[in-house]
Order: structure tokens, then sequence, then C-alpha cells
């Protein structure tokens, strides 16, 4: 029997590339593993690429397919998606078929290999000789098994691609594909069915499922623009076409039982879909429309002859089509999803191992490392140590509020600057002072231009490229322009872009605020960056401050014993943040994670390993900061009591201080309050500057990959626009010569020797049969 009333499936086509320079060189870039580990590994991946470059159709062909695809799932497991290796595919759908699609994602070379192992299935089936019962069978099996790689493709692996599939491994497009391969299957299966001569009523209701299946994937085919018209014209002739056979068989029932009426409007039926067909004949291929021709005139033959029997011996009334009992299909086949594919862990287990990079630590370990070291920093500066420079910058507020320890130091160095500022000074001039201060604002303000720099280049370059293809679809018509808009195909990168574009405008709102303080107290930080004798020439003098009365100095000793304790605990604070900041630098989790790891690989040897699977293991490590976070809490608790001394010593210190102040003296305090106040400013500027460094030279690096990735996205649009450009322009071409839409041949299988009708005319011994007999 000819094969050529069936379709197959193209396989996608693509090209070499390089995998051992690439793996090699993110293994470098990325493990803490030398890739020399890896060489075998990598040179087996490769050939195993190599072998599904253009497959064949055979069976070995599924089988290469097959074990890649099992290798790759199991590769998931130990790399990112993102490996920097750009995988480029061509597609075979549609009319785009010279456009290519390259992208750096392990899941789409998964999902093109999963495609073809179904387009390969597809081809099996239609290369079976389906003449005979085992023929049928076979064929019937591997329809089936493509149906469930295309089902599979859609529910399972798609989802997993961090881009939107192309036109052609769309979520419609792989339903048109499941659904075609189903029909074919039950077409085989209807097909047996006649051979047996099973009786009339199962075999049409058989037909109604073919039916119903082409029907299912015509109305997907009209969803996506990756179907050409000439498959359009096939599902429509098949559906009407198996509506047909469904009715006739029906029909044939009925003359067996006697329902001469119904008979008669069955065949009407019939005939009615059988022209419904005819109407599409002309674009199919050349089998295709020679069956419905043998079809439509067994009809007519079958029909005059029960209707000249009903005039003339049976004279029963004859219902309406609309009237008829509904034929309720019988489904026989379903998407068989391949063992290998459903469970690629299991089979990589039994039959298709060794798997490659198995002693390779899974990428989930890496980022459970990197997730573990941002949430213990997080916990170190929001809950331990920034809650401790709050609680002292709470402190300095306080005793600024009480002119402290301004007050106190113009009485006791009325001439000189008392020990502790001068301690001050020394410490701000040994990190460099004012220079390095008005430096480290330059140096945030050029990281951050370059940073800014980097992200408007990216949005410029997405934003022309999104441009472009608006002007190209307007120009060519949505129709012609059959790809995904920038938006949609390049969703993720869009969203990343306004990601990023918040990052940099919360962190710019955050500068300005630090190069304001820094302008505020700009002339402090000048003064306290001069050397001693310059600031003391600076300080006015309480001159006319002879001597101290004994209650004054009773009083001052007493605030000058709580102001010490300050000293004390700023003195403790800082070593405290010293101490957790060398703590956390040295709580290396990284042994513990491979514990874990192993611990978890024993369990499951091929399962995939997620960084969130190490909660637990963080969770019970980030304890070891308890006590840090309590003694924030103590702390506080101190602190509060300290103040409400320091604040009755005050009270009892200016009230007995007040009787004999005098101008200078004011402004004495004033002045060196002002220089203490500055100090603290200095230091927490700094320490704010050091933050703006750290957090755009660690911005940079993600910022910069994304440029890439951004790029890439930009570089395979120009490419593919290209191509999708002068495939119109082609298609433009054959219109303006004239050529109009023709059937097209369709392939037949080689060596299949088909039976012989008589006279090449339709006999209902042979049941319905889909292509001429020659």
């Amino acid at each position: 029997m000819s094969t050529s009333n069936f379709l197959t499936i193209p396989l996608r086509r693509t090209d070499h590339i390089g995998l051992t320079p690439a793996i090699s060189a993110y293994i470098e870039q990325s493990y803490d593993q030398h890739p020399g580990m890896f060489k075998n590994d990598i040179a087996e991946l490769e050939r195993l690429r190599n072998n599904v470059v253009n497959p064949e159709v055979r069976t070995s062909s599924a089988t290469n397919l097959t074990r890649y695809f099992i290798q790759l799932t199991f590769l998931s497991s130990k790399f990112p998606a993102d490996i920097k290796v750009n995988f480029v595919w061509y597609g075979t759908l549609g009319y785009a078929t010279s456009a290519s699609v390259s992208h750096n994602d392990l899941q789409f070379e998964r999902a093109n290999i999963l495609y073809n192992l179904g387009a390969v299935y597809s081809q099996l089936g239609f290369e079976e000789n389906r003449s005979t019962g085992d023929g049928l069978k076979r064929a019937c099996q591997a329809f089936q098994v493509a149906a469930g790689c295309f089902e599979h493709l859609k529910q399972n692996v798609n989802p997993e691609m961090h881009m939107n599939p192309p036109d052609d491994m769309s979520a419609s497009t792989l339903d048109v594909l499941m659904y075609l391969m189903l029909a074919q299957a039950q077409e085989c299966f209807w097909q047996k069915a006649v051979l047996d001569n099973i009786k009339n009523s199962l075999v049409a209701r058989l037909a109604h499922q073919v039916s119903d299946y082409y029907d299912q994937a015509l109305n997907s085919a009209m969803r996506t623009a990756a179907i050409k018209s000439e498959w359009i014209h096939h599902l429509t002739c098949k559906k009407y076409h198996f509506e047909a056979a469904a009715q006739y068989r029906a029909a044939s029932d009925c003359l067996s039982g006697g329902k001469y009426g119904e008979e008669l409007a069955r065949l009407k039926a019939a005939q009615d879909a059988c022209a419904h067909a005819l109407a599409d004949a002309k674009y199919v291929a050349k089998a295709v429309a020679e069956d419905l021709k043998g079809l439509q005139a067994k009809l007519k033959s079958d029909y005059a002859r029960a209707e000249k029997d009903n005039d003339m011996i049976y004279l029963a009334p004859v219902p309406a089509t609309s009237a008829l009992p509904a034929i309720k299909a019988a489904s026989t086949v379903e998407a068989l999803v391949p063992r290998e594919v459903e469970k690629p862990m299991d089979a990589l287990q039994e039959k298709y191992g060794p798997p490659l990079f198995a002693k390779l630590v899974p990428f989930a370990a890496h980022q459970a490392a990197s997730i573990y070291v941002d949430r213990r920093d997080t916990l170190v500066h929001k809950l331990i140590n920034a809650k401790m420079d709050v609680l002292t910058s709470q402190l300095h507020d306080f005793l600024t509020r009480l002119g402290l320890p301004g007050s106190l130091q113009a009485l006791e160095r009325p001439v000189g600057l008392p020990p502790s500022l001068a301690a001050h000074v020394e410490e701000i001039r040994a990190s460099g002072g004012y220079g390095a201060l008005q430096a480290a604002v330059e140096d945030v303000r050029n990281l951050s231009a370059v940073d800014s720099a980097i992200y408007s280049a990216v949005a410029d370059v997405l934003h022309s490229e999104r441009k472009d293809d608006d002007a190209l679809r307007a120009r060519h018509g949505t129709n012609n322009w059959r790809r995904a808009p920038s938006m949609e195909a390049g969703g993720e990168l869009y969203k990343q872009l306004d990601k990023f574009g918040g990052i940099i405008k919360a962190a710019a709102e955050s500068d300005e605020v630090v190069r304001g303080k820094f302008r505020e107290s700009e002339s402090t930080f000048r003064v306290l960056s001069r050397d001693l004798r310059e600031i003391e020439d600076f300080l006015p003098k309480s001159a006319q401050v002879t001597g101290i009365d004994p209650e004054i100095e009773l009083r001052s000793s007493e605030l000058r014993q709580k102001m010490n304790e300050v000293s004390k605990v700023e003195y403790r604070r800082r070593k405290f943040i010293e101490d957790v900041k060398e703590k956390a630098k040295n709580d290396d989790v990284s042994e513990l994670i491979l514990q874990e790891t192993a611990r978890l690989e024993r369990l499951d040897p091929l399962g995939k390993i997620e960084a969130t699977q190490f909660e637990k293991l963080f969770t019970e490590r980030l304890k070891m900061y308890d006590d840090d976070k309590k003694r924030v809490e103590d702390e506080a608790d101190m602190q509060t009591g300290l103040q409400t001394d320091i604040e009755l010593a005050n009270m009892d210190f200016t009230a007995t201080l007040s009787k004999s102040r005098g101008q200078t003296l004011s402004d004495r305090e004033r002045a060196l309050q002002a220089l203490e106040l500055g100090y603290f400013k200095y230091q927490e500027l700094m320490s704010n500057l050091e933050e703006g460094r750290k957090f755009y030279n660690d911005f940079s690096r993600p910022l910069t990959q994304f440029q890439e990735e951004c790029n890439d996205f930009v570089y395979s649009r120009h490419v593919e626009a290209r191509e999708l450009e002068g495939d119109i322009a082609t298609q433009f071409d054959r219109l303006t010569l004239g050529r109009t839409e023709s059937p097209l041949p369709a392939p037949r299988a080689q060596g299949l020797p088909p039976p012989v009708l008589s006279n090449n005319v339709w006999s209902p011994s042979h049941g319905i049969q889909f292509g001429r007999r020659t």
C-alpha cells in the first residue's frame, strides 16, 4: 500500500559546534575543579551530539537521540542552563525554514533533541509496510510514540527553557503534531480493522475517531503561524474524508440491519462530507485526492442502488441528516511517552550509562554556597553590625542634643585639644583625611557611571531591536512576518532590564544622600584633616576661666566618668563588629555542602540536586550567630540605662556651670562639639562609601553577563530577520512569476509491494483505501 497519504514530520537541522573548549572554559571559570578531570566526559558528550546531527531514518537514530537526550537531562543536574554554548537549530515547518535560532540554553538543546526523536518515530511509522497487519501494528506504535514525544516536549521540557520557544515548537504547533500523529495511529488501527473484516459498526466508530483527531490537529493549526497551507488542506481533506468513511460504514451496518431509510440518509451525509473534502483535493497529494475520487464513485453507486431499492421495495422514510443518531467515536490509541524520555534517570542507570560528569560537583552545590554567603552576610550586616551601628549613632545623637562632650571638654581644656579629640584627629589623618574621603566620593561616582553606561547600552540595544522588529512587521504585514514580537521573544530579558533599572535608580538615590552628607560637613572634614597645632589655633580659647569651682569640678568629674563609659562602649562595639566580620569571613560552609551533596547523591545517585535541599543545613549553620544577635539586644538595654545616667549627670553639671559660664566658653563648646560630631560623620561616610564601592564592583559582574545575553539575543534576532526577509522575498518572486499553489507529491516508502486492485477501482472487499495503487 502506498504511504503517500500520510504526513511525516521533518527533522530539525543543526550545525556542528565545539563543545570541548566551551565546556572546559566554563568548568574552569565556574567550578572549583580542573576541567582536565572531565576530558573524557566532554569528548564523549561531543561525540554523542555529533551522532545526532542530521540523523537518518532508522532505529539507531532514535537510539542515538535518546542516549543524548538522557545525558543532557543528567547534565542539567550538574550545570546551569546557560553554559556559554550557543546551540544553533533551524526550523522545518512553516515558510521561514532557513532561519536559524541560537540560544545559550541546555534546555533549548534538550527540546530540539526530543522534537527530532518524535520526528524520527513519525518517519519510522511512515516507512512501515502498511499493507500487512504486522506493518500496521508497527506503524501505529511508532506514531503513538511520536505523539508522546511531542506531548512530553510541550508539557515538561518547553517550560524549563529560559526563552519562549520558536513558532515551530510553540504549544499550538506541538498540539498539531501530536494530534496528527494520533490521527495517523488511529488510521492504522482502522485499516487493520478493515483488513480483519471487523463489523461495520465498529469500523465506523474507529473512522469517526480518526476524523476527530484530524479535526483537533486542524483547530490547533489555525492558532500557529508555523503550519503551511499545504498541511491545512491535508488536515481538512482527511477530516472530511474520514467523516465520510464513518458514515459509509454506518450505512453499511444499516443495510445489514434492514434500516433502509437510515442507510440512505447516511449515504447522503457521506456524500456531503466527501464533497467538503474534494474542495481541498486539488491542494493535496495525488494519492489522497484519488482516494477521495474512488470513495466518491462508490458512494454515488451505492446511493443510487439504495434509493432505487427503497423507492421500489422498502418505502422506508428517510430521516434528515441532522436527525441521525451520532456515531460514537472509539479511540484505540494514545500518546505514548517513551520510558527513557519519561524517566531518563532510570534509563541511564539501566541501559544508557555511565552518566557523564558524575564526579562534577553539581552546580546547585555552588549555588547553595553562594546562597549561604549572601544569607550569612545579610544576617551579619542587617541584624548584627547595622543594628549595632544604629545604636551607636543613636547614642551620638543623644550626646549631641546634650552638647556633649563639647561642654565638658571646653571646661577641662580651656586651651589646646582634648585628648579624645586629638586621638580622633590622628585616626582621621591616618586614614587619609579629607583627601581620602573626597577620592572615595569620586570613585563611587565613577563606578556608578560605568554601571549606568552598561545598563543604558543594554537598554538601547534592546529597544533598538524592538523598534526594528516593529518596523519590519509593519512593512511586511503580520501574516508574513511570522515570528514572535521582541517583547514576547525576549520576555525574560525585558523583565531583567526593568529589575536592573530599578536597582540602579535606588543606588543613585542612595549615592545622592551620601554626597549630600559630604557637602554638608565638608568644611569640618577639612579642619579635622589638618595637623594638631592648626586645629588648636582654629578653636576658641577660654582664657577667662582661671580656676574651677569645687562643685563644678565634682559635677564634671561625675559626668566625665559617664563619658568614659561611652568611650568604652564605643571601643567594645568596634571590636565586636570587627570580630563578627572576621567570624563571617572564616565561616566557610563549602565542606559541609560537599558532605551534604555526597549524602544526597548516595540517596539518589542520578537525581537532580536543587539548592533548596540545603535549607536545613543553612538554618543550623546560621545558629552560630544567635549569641551575636543576643549581644545586640543586650547592648540596647545597657544603652538605655547609660543614657539615663548621663542625662542626670549632665543636668547637675550644666546647672552648676551656668552660674559662671562665659561667651568664650560657649563658643569653644560649640567648636569642640562640631569637631567631635564631624569625626563620627567621617567614619559613617567612609563606611557608606566603602559599601558603595563594593556594591558597584559586585553589581558590574551580573550586569556585564546580562549585557552579553542581550547582545546574543539581538544578534540572533537580526540573523533571523535577515533570513525571514529572504524567505519573504523568495515567496514574492514566486507569486510574481505567476506560480499558483499546486498539489505536492508526497514521498513514498521504498520497496513496499502494494496489493493490486482490479482496474484501479475501489472495492468494498478491500475497505476504504487511501492512495492510488499502482
